[in-house]
């Protein structure tokens, strides 16, 4: 009976040896190298097991990963081998440990390799050599293809700075120059002028007679503004008799305006639709009116 049992218990040790047995082998071509030098390393496992291979960047930790090859397989008498190669290398002096590497099988076990101890040295300095001192900069000659570019881009930017400094001169100079003409023509001969190109465009002829009066009314309004130092473009008839009386304007005067400026009124609302004697009429009247309030005024300034 005992027999029976060491029977089967050498059995059961002879199975497990031979079907789950898993070997891991590393090497590196050298422990002992110069800080920056590179250490390679051959990984080599002989398993008959699914296994799970480690993250090799942070298992080999302290030491840097600096290169990583793929994993080799082969089956060879019923066991999977598995090789890889890799290389690391340390940028400080000292004695740096390769940790074991865990590798996991399916079945839950894990097996380890073995740990690897490397030596990194300081690299020694030549004394050898003399020091020298340090040399002057190295004068570059002058070259005309490469300096091109810049010289043609210097050149392009001088001229768009002096083009757009001329024509804003000349905006400003142009604006200049339509203020003081304006500021230059007395308001009685714009006034005046006005008249006569109404006169000359004769819309009362054309049967035009709304737009005629509106640019009447529009014409001795803006002399108005400009005589007397008021604003009776957006105003009405009273408004703007008003304005001229507080002006001191002559009654004469400001009865005349009245009249003119009722009728424009009547014609623009279409209740009235004068003939062309009444037309010329007013136009009379107009020149008059501008001519007379400016000697009234030029009279009033010189007492």
């Amino acid at each position: 009976m005992i027999l029976k049992r060491l029977l089967y218990i050498c059995i059961a040790l002879i199975s497990s040896m031979s079907f789950a047995q898993t070997e891991i082998s590393i090497q590196a071509d050298t422990n002992l190298a110069w800080i920056g030098d590179v250490i390679n390393i051959n990984l080599k496992v002989k398993t008959n097991e699914q296994i799970i291979w480690p993250e090799l960047e942070e298992a080999i930790s302290p030491l840097e990963l600096q290169k990583v090859n793929s994993i080799d397989s082969s089956f060879v008498r019923g066991t999977e081998i598995y090789a890889q190669s890799f290389a690391v290398q340390q940028f400080d002096t000292g004695r740096f440990v390769l940790p074991s590497l865990p590798f996991i099988t399916t079945s839950g076990d894990t097996f380890y390799s073995d740990s690897l101890t490397f030596a990194f040295l300081a690299v020694p300095l030549d004394t050898t050599n003399a020091v020298f001192d340090i040399k002057d900069p190295v004068a570059v000659p002058f070259n005309f293809e490469e300096a091109k570019p810049y010289i043609y881009g210097f050149i392009g930017l001088i001229a768009l700075i002096a083009l757009l400094y001329y024509l804003i001169q000349k905006i400003n100079n142009s604006n200049k120059t339509i203020e003081e003409v304006i500021e230059l023509i007395p308001c009685e001969i714009e006034a005046i002028d006005a008249l006569k190109n109404l006169e000359a465009d004769g819309l009362c002829e054309k049967g035009l007679v709304k737009e005629h009066y509106v640019r009447l009314t529009e014409i001795l309004r803006n002399y108005f503004d400009r005589e007397y130092t008021i604003d009776t473009l957006e105003s009405t008839t009273d408004e703007t008799i008003n304005l001229l009386i507080a002006s001191k304007v002559d009654k004469v005067l400001i009865e005349q305006v009245s009249t003119l400026l009722v009728e424009a009124d009547l014609v623009k609302f279409a209740k009235s639709n004068p003939d062309h004697r009444i037309n010329a009429s007013f136009m009379t009247k107009s020149y008059d009116i501008v001519t007379d309030c400016h000697q009234m005024k030029k009279e009033e300034e010189d007492v």
